[in-house]
């Protein structure tokens, strides 16, 4: 029988491939504390449309000012990856179109963490080695067997699967072409397993005349306010956010992201802030670890006011959603 150990390291070695992130980052690596730019309620440039083409999980492309951004790209076939939770080969649902079509006209791809099911082995594969990647500053081991020697920087590990041109946010903005990216806290769980899941970050996107978007990656709500603060602080006029509530069952209950009760909170605080939000939830139906679907989500959002309830939108596989 497995010791309490090796359950742990056996089941997130099998969600995080070769990439657990076993340490917090610091206050000053994970986020950036920069306030908010004067006139930061920006006023959509209706000659750059703003639109979310949503694939699967956290996989989608982000047109923003004028630039094609793939977020996340996880493009393993339908159960090619191990199960998280015991119950199925993951993914559990096919990606609505190919990943040639995916990969199309893209121009750059941001990575929020390396855990497997955000960046996985067919997206190193068939990625461009000179696409531009944006990342985090931020670490994990690759070898969760011995991170102590194996932790390297997610530059380093997209840097040793052959990519050239990659880029971090560190505590000081990245920019492409006319976008400003900086990182932000994020907790990937509570508790036992969310020390063992590590670091992770929320990303804000700005451009001249775009929208303000807050992405934010795999985090539950922390008991100290810190990703209502980034809603307070940043005022985003987009809101991404992952409301998977995923948990590994047979090692805690504790959640590893947003489920339905901290997405009614998240929700209220993000239209509380900024009436004129608009709210895409994704990270649902497609992992065997993510209890939140899109029907328990829609069914709690169904019973917000009806201001909260028309700031959220639930994307179906496929489905591209365009921002007013």
């Amino acid at each position: 029988m497995k010791s309490s150990k090796q359950k742990f390291a056996s089941i997130l070695s099998l969600l995080l491939g070769a990439s657990l992130i076993l340490g917090a980052c610091s206050e000053e690596e994970r986020t950036n504390d920069a306030p908010a730019p004067a006139g930061a309620e920006n006023t959509t440039n209706e000659s750059m449309p703003v639109s979310y083409e949503f694939f699967r999980n956290a996989t989608a492309k982000l047109t923003y000012n004028g630039q094609t951004l793939l977020l996340d790209p996880m493009l393993s076939d339908k159960g090619a990856l191990p199960s998280f939770a015991g119950i199925a080969p993951n993914p559990i649902i096919d990606l609505p179109v190919s990943t040639e079509s995916i990969l199309e006209d893209v121009d750059a791809v941001l990575v929020g963490h390396m855990h497997l099911d955000h960046f996985d082995q067919p997206a190193a594969e068939k990625i461009a080695k000179d696409t531009p990647i944006f990342t985090p500053d931020n670490e994990a081991p690759t070898d969760v067997t011995d991170p102590e020697n194996s932790t390297q920087t997610f530059k380093a590990q997209l840097e040793q699967k052959g990519f050239t041109n990659v880029s971090t946010m560190a505590s000081n903005a990245s920019k492409f072409e006319g976008i400003t990216m900086s990182q932000e806290f994020g907790q990937h769980g509570i508790g036992r397993v969310g020390q063992l899941m590590g670091g992770v970050n929320g990303i804000i996107l700005r451009a001249e005349g775009q929208p303000t978007i807050y992405w934010t990656g795999d985090t539950v709500l922390d008991d100290e306010g810190q990703v209502e603060a980034i809603l307070a602080k940043h005022k985003p006029d987009i809101v991404i956010v992952h409301t998977g509530g995923a948990v590994i069952e047979s090692i805690a209950p504790d959640p590893l992201m947003i489920n339905e009760p901290q997405a009614v909170r998240f929700f209220e605080a993000a239209e509380r802030i900024n009436p004129d939000v608009q709210i895409t939830a994704v990270h649902m139906n497609a992992l065997d670890h993510c209890f939140t679907t899109r029907d328990t989500l829609k069914a709690v959002v169904d019973k917000l006011p009806e201001n909260i309830k028309e700031s959220v939108y639930i994307p179906a596989e496929g489905e591209t959603v365009e921002f007013r």
